[in-house]
């Protein structure tokens, strides 16, 4: 990954399997909370405005990654407020997608689980990697592309997506 500008992508998808809006970052050197921070800020503040005020993130690393989120985020103490709510009106829940659910320990397992978590049902948690199975072939492609043009075709990609899963509904 040395002289790489972008090292990694991360992506935010709804339950059903669809890419948010800006729900797409780079990650440059290495996989830092803070662009996981602002991609989850677009598609969380698009959907409290609309009304919702509980939601859940699976993330493989959700065990460590929620820990902070509220005073990285929600904070009004912070620079800035990525996601701005009303008197901390809002719920958000971190859970360990169930794949990933094995590397973890008992404790954090059973803590950080889908199936102890309300209002999930028997969710798996694993719908953003059906994207990157589909998508990984595109690292070939865009990895000496420019900034723009890698930019311009993984968003044409992800439009693609979303429109398949439109018309296959």
């Amino acid at each position: 990954a040395r002289g790489l500008d972008v090292t990694g992508v991360f992506c935010v998808s709804c339950r059903h399997i669809f890419v948010c809006p800006n729900g797409v970052i780079d990650f440059h050197k290495g996989e830092k909370y803070r662009y996981a921070d602002l991609c989850f800020a677009a598609p969380l503040n698009t959907s409290y405005a609309a009304g919702l005020r509980y939601f859940v993130i699976t993330y493989d690393i959700a065990c460590k990654y929620g820990v902070n989120f509220m005073s990285r985020c929600c904070n009004k103490a912070c620079s800035f407020v990525l996601i701005p709510t009303n008197n901390g009106d809002i719920n958000i829940i971190f859970c360990v997608n169930k794949f990933h659910q094995e590397s973890h320990d008992d404790d954090c397992a059973a803590k950080n689980a889908l199936d102890y978590t309300k209002f999930v049902g028997r969710t798996c948690g694993e719908g953003v990697e059906t994207i990157w199975a589909k998508m990984n072939w595109l690292r070939y492609s865009t990895r000496e592309m420019s900034a723009a043009s890698r930019i311009e075709t993984l968003s044409e990609h992800f439009n693609d997506w979303n429109w398949q899963k439109t018309i296959g509904l």
